[in-house]
């Protein structure tokens, strides 16, 4: 299985003059070891995330930016907190997200962040 799906936004992000707009969202499922990220300056759990990204692609060439602003570099969202990689549990997260990926990406395009997060909730709430 693919471990990350492209979708078109709506609302492309648009960055500056001579900068690409943001005109796809990339949905990538992947395991993250668990500790200390110093660019958050946070303690982070390990286990599945959901990785949400606006790019740019041209040309076999994906772009995106990292400015400090939630809606134009992205987020990431705990699932499922593991101690180790579970390629079975990737499988399983991305199998329930990426049906839901336009979805996903139409919330993200309207800055509705907080109904995607709801969304993926209720997709992993048993």
């Amino acid at each position: 299985m693919n471990d990350s799906v492209y979708v078109k936004l709506k609302k492309p992000i648009i960055r500056g003059e001579h900068l690409d707009t943001l005109d796809e969202l990339k949905i990538r499922v992947d395991y993250q070891k668990g500790g200390f990220n110093y660019f958050t300056d946070d303690m982070e759990s390990g286990g599945v995330y959901v990785y949400l990204t606006p790019v740019h692609r041209n040309n076999g060439i994906v772009g995106q930016t990292i400015d400090g602003s939630l809606h134009n570099s992205g987020y990431k969202v705990l699932i499922k907190e593991l101690s180790r990689k579970s390629q079975k549990q990737i499988n399983l997260v991305a199998e329930a997200v990426f049906p839901k990926a336009e979805q996903i990406a139409d919330y993200y395009s309207e800055r509705q962040h907080q109904a995607v997060l709801n969304l993926l909730r209720e997709l992993f709430q048993k």
